[in-house]
């Protein structure tokens, strides 16, 4: 008689399993469903923008090269309208390095310092006079750059050793 409670307790819990296993392989799959969706609202006109070659001091490399080394968790935009390539990602040493931030400072800015870079499309290469970037800390900027200076300073990073 225990054994006959004991199976039919055993068999109660599994068909309450089968149920709630569904409910996570249904979970499983829109979260799969989301990040596909998520991966095809890239534009193709991103993706062409980040296999654009940019010719830098005799070193070729790419706009995806660019960005993927010198920030993380990149989020890339293309405003057609515009033709303006939006990248934005974390701070990572060492982008602005000339900056005299201590070394509490640049730890914030490495969780949760935000760069937004802004780049105009011209002849198929980002537009050195058309170039803003911003770096944010709890949503206040704290340091923004324009023109040549900002791109160059961009190269300059991906370059270093």
């Amino acid at each position: 008689m225990t054994k006959l409670a004991y199976i039919t307790c055993i068999c109660a819990l599994l068909s309450g399993c089968g149920e709630r296993f569904a409910e996570i392989k249904d979970a499983a799959s829109g979260i799969n469903a989301a990040a596909n969706s998520a991966a095809s609202a890239v534009s193709q006109d991103v993706h062409a923008i980040r296999a654009m070659a940019i010719n830098y001091q005799d070193t070729t490399f790419t706009v995806n090269d660019l960005f993927k080394t010198i920030l993380r968790d990149i989020r890339w935009d293309y405003d057609l309208e515009k033709d303006e390539l939006h990248v934005r990602g974390t701070w990572q040493p060492p982008l602005f390095s000339d900056q005299a931030w201590d070394q509490q400072m640049t730890k914030k800015l490495a969780e949760t310092g935000i760069v937004d870079v802004i780049c105009k499309i011209a002849d198929d290469t980002l537009d050195p006079t058309h170039t803003t970037i911003t770096l944010s800390y709890n949503d206040e900027i704290i340091l923004e750059q324009r023109g040549e200076e900002a791109l160059y300073q961009l190269y300059d990073t991906f370059l270093q050793p």
